[in-house]
């Protein structure tokens, strides 16, 4: 179980303005990715760390969450270096889709959960049976759990720690 405030973003949030260009600069570094997450969305958070010290635990969003075309994986480290656990959204940019199951974050199709929340709304995750529940509001949504190999990923922290896991226990990767 998962529990923790949202903030719910606009229709189409692009990876661009997730983490802009010129922040692209670093490794691939939660952390320092962190720094920049949401500085293209809001101009509110167009400062260092205007987006992290927020406090978010998850982003509630609606279509086309992440897209743009590019596979930028400094988008989904900034995200969790920003301490978002998971994001829900209507739909999701296919690329970042894979890059979050590959980083371990949870990225959550839910079909009305972006007209069910507000920005600070506290919520409850639970990721085996993919109930989300608003406890501001007391409403709930039913989302579709991960799929068994996408859970095993996400519960190892990325497929990096999922191989690694493998490899140390002789067990086949599937």
């Amino acid at each position: 179980m998962i529990k923790g405030t949202c903030w719910v973003a606009d229709d189409y949030v692009m990876a661009y303005d997730i983490i802009i260009q010129e922040y692209w600069t670093s490794p691939i570094d939660p952390v320092e990715n962190s720094k920049w997450v949401m500085a293209g969305v809001k101009d509110e958070f167009n400062k260092e760390n205007g987006f992290k010290d927020g406090g978010y635990t998850f982003i509630v969003a609606a279509h086309n969450f992440a897209g743009g075309g590019k596979s930028i994986e400094h988008v989904i480290t900034g995200l969790i270096g920003a301490g978002i656990k998971a994001v829900f959204a209507i739909s999701f940019a296919r690329l970042q889709y894979r890059n979050a199951i590959n980083y371990g974050l949870p990225f959550v199709t839910c079909d009305d959960i972006s007209k069910g929340c507000d920005t600070g709304d506290e919520l409850e995750y639970d990721p085996e049976n993919g109930m989300i529940k608003n406890l501001t509001k007391g409403t709930s949504f039913q989302s579709i759990p991960a799929a068994p190999f996408v859970a095993e990923v996400g519960e190892a922290g990325g497929l990096m720690n999922y191989v690694r896991e493998k490899i140390a226990k002789g067990e086949p990767i599937e």
